[in-house]
């Protein structure tokens, strides 16, 4: 270690790596997460002009373990050098513009914004389908980016305890609250039984339309989602909006787990993201996609071939080198994200209020339509379902009416099974006229029929609606990963071959869409595929399978008035937005200022206790005044904006001189 190299044996060591090669392959691979161990072995093999053996990657990867380990103990003595090893220091710290208060800010509705998901890439595949056996390694590799085991098996029974409390009887609602079945912990029913009734949650059907088979089963790790919740209502104590693809599932989950009266207290909300806004009702939408965790796993999935065959050990160190560089990375990137937020939400308040001061809306028509809109949605979720027992019995009638015409048709043929089919009908008919108190059929012009008629109707409309989505939806899906990097031939040709047979599946479907449409009072305009294109990026389906003519009539509704609608409320929240990013740079300005004060009287203690760790200090706050003074020049630019809201003026300031470096401090 003296020599500025690591041994690749703790005793008599015959190979020793530079520490400097090991410096270089860490950061090489940070940016780079698909150069494994073994494709940097190669790399020096042919530098030296010596031939490759599997042992020198081996005897690379464990000096590149020393050099971790000692990277971590570094790690430590920096953080309490500096003060920074209180417990949840770094959680607490992840983001200075979302948790670094200050005094005197403006009151944010919710303290700041995340986003949820789950990710199969980075997972360990089991030892027992690997080759060989698994060699223990008792080394542990976890930080504070991990949850223990013990802490997140603490929610592993939440799941059932809540599916029991929800069959249990409930107080019937007032009348006029919303209302949903009180079981959301319904089996997934075959998606080839049509004669299945109304899904029990309008988003629980779009998402089952929207997403594929093998995240149907996400029920089964409720756990993991849970004990994050948690962990961030733990350590932060402040309200907080997340957004996650089945949202509206999980909020009745929460609402019967152990946390709910936290979250309440709190005033912890969520959302769904952008990607799967469309597969939910308007009322989980939102402006902002919340797709962080898409972007982040596009990031991880780098490293995902390194660490599925890995020891724990060493996937925990991939993970735990990658998330740390990407916190670094985030973090000098964070002006840049401010500043481009100011840009677009001042373009967007420019370019719509041209239009919304010619539209012959106000504002308060604009939020009366809101509130009507968001009152009709209510009102819908709450209809219930239609499986009443008018509608089995219409049902069996007609089947019953089928089945006597096939006996009139048998006559010359075979008629045993045909005369039991039909003695069966007419027994379940009787049994439904008993159980209704009925002495005599309901003729086809009796209005209670006709009634119950137009009820399957819509049922049969609503199932072909349904199909459409569901069909257009895994169309665009499968459009999505055909444009993926990373895919192999015969995947791409999979795909390619998928997408034609859902192209002439889509067609029979909106065939079937529009057969049904027909059959409506009054009749729905048939579907064309540019109209259903739309429908799925708009996200329009839920007014699509509305039948009532009511709807047709709502200010609202009008695609002018809609397209109005949206412009304004962009408006509104982009002036928001104007409001948290100027929270943000005043957070990010006294971030770096108490940056500066902690780094440089640390240094001026430790030159003389223990230099070695000053020097390390200085290293490390050289590069992090570079990165704040990028943040200053980001600043600096937002300041100089027409339109610029916030508290300090371009004007404002000094320059001042650390270490050769220009830094702008700003003054109040």
């Amino acid at each position: 270690m003296h020599e500025g190299c690591i041994g690749a044996s703790p005793i008599k060591p015959t190979v020793a790596i530079t520490i400097h090669t090991l410096e270089v392959y860490r950061q090489t691979h940070r940016v780079c997460p698909r150069l494994s161990i073994h494709a940097e072995a190669k790399k020096l093999c042919h530098l030296h002009g010596i031939r490759y053996h599997r042992y020198l990657a081996d005897q690379l990867q464990v000096a590149f373990d020393v050099y971790i380990e000692v990277q971590r103990h570094v790690d430590t003595r920096v953080d309490s050098a500096l003060g920074q090893d209180s417990p949840n220091w770094h959680m607490l710290n992840a983001c200075p513009a979302c948790h670094y208060e200050v005094e005197d800010e403006p009151t944010m509705p919710f303290s700041f914004q995340l986003s949820m998901d789950g990710n199969n890439s980075a997972k360990l595949v089991d030892p027992i389908l690997r080759h060989g056996n698994e060699c223990p390694d008792p080394r542990d590799q976890h930080c504070y980016f991990w949850m223990l085991e013990e802490y997140v098996d603490r929610f592993k029974h939440e799941v059932c305890n809540a599916r029991q409390q929800a069959l249990l009887p409930t107080e019937v609602p007032d009348s006029g609250q919303a209302t949903e079945t009180n079981d959301t912990w319904v089996d997934e029913p075959d998606s080839d039984d049509s004669s299945s009734s109304e899904p029990v949650s309008v988003c629980l059907d779009r998402w089952r339309n929207a997403t594929p088979e093998a995240r149907k089963q996400m029920f089964a790790v409720m756990k993991y989602p849970l004990v994050t919740i948690h962990r961030l209502m733990e350590v932060y104590q402040r309200p907080f909006v997340y957004g996650y693809d089945i949202k509206c599932m999980f909020e009745k989950i929460i609402s019967r787990s152990s946390l709910s009266s936290t979250v309440h207290q709190l005033g912890v909300d969520g959302v769904v993201n952008g990607f799967h806004g469309h597969a939910h009702n308007r009322l989980s939408n939102t402006i902002e996609d919340f797709e962080t965790c898409e972007r982040m796993f596009s990031e991880s999935n780098g490293v995902a071939p390194e660490i599925r065959n890995a020891s724990e050990f060493h996937r925990h160190q991939v993970l735990n080198e990658h998330f740390r560089f990407s916190k670094l990375d985030k973090y000098a990137s964070l002006s840049t994200f401010i500043y481009h937020n100011y840009v677009q939400a001042l373009d967007s308040i420019w370019t719509n209020e041209d239009f919304l001061h010619q539209f012959p809306m106000s504002p308060d028509d604009f939020e009366a339509d809101l509130s009507d809109e968001c009152l009709y949605l209510q009102t819908a979720a709450s209809k219930r379902k239609e499986d009443s027992v008018e509608i089995d019995y219409v049902k069996a009638l007609l089947e019953l009416e089928d089945a006597d015409q096939k006996e009139i048709a048998g006559v010359t043929r075979r008629r045993t099974n045909t005369s039991k089919k039909l003695s069966m009908k007419m027994d379940a008919v009787e049994a439904v006229e008993n159980q209704m108190g009925l002495t005599e059929h309901w003729s086809p012009t009796d209005p209670r029929r006709v009634a119950a008629q137009s009820r399957i109707t819509h049922c049969s409309f609503h199932k072909a609606a349904d199909d459409v989505e569901r069909l257009v939806v895994m169309w665009l899906l499968e459009l999505t990963k055909l444009q993926m990097s990373g895919l192999g031939y015969k995947l791409r040709t999979q795909i390619s071959k998928a997408l034609k047979t859902r192209a002439n599946a889509i067609c029979n479907a909106i065939e079937w869409y529009n057969k049904f449409a027909a059959r409506l009072d009054p009749p729905r305009p048939e579907l064309t595929w540019e109209k259903i294109a739309e429908y799925s990026f708009a996200g329009e389906f839920d007014l699509l399978r509305e039948t009532d003519e009511q709807i047709h009539a709502k200010h609202w509704a009008s695609p002018a008035n809609c397209q109005a609608a949206i412009q304004y409320f962009d408006v509104q929240r982009s002036k928001e937005e104007l409001t948290r990013c100027n929270v943000e740079i005043v957070r990010l300005l006294t971030k770096m200022r108490d940056d500066e004060e902690d780094y440089a009287m640390s240094i001026s203690m430790l030159q003389s206790t223990d230099p070695p760790l000053a020097a390390e200090l200085d290293r490390r706050w050289t590069y992090l005044c570079n990165v704040n003074a990028g943040h200053h020049s980001h600043i600096r630019q937002i300041q100089q904006l027409a339109g610029y809201t916030g508290s300090f003026s371009p004007d404002e300031g000094f320059i001042d001189d650390y270490n050769g470096v220009s830094v702008i401090v700003l003054l109040d």
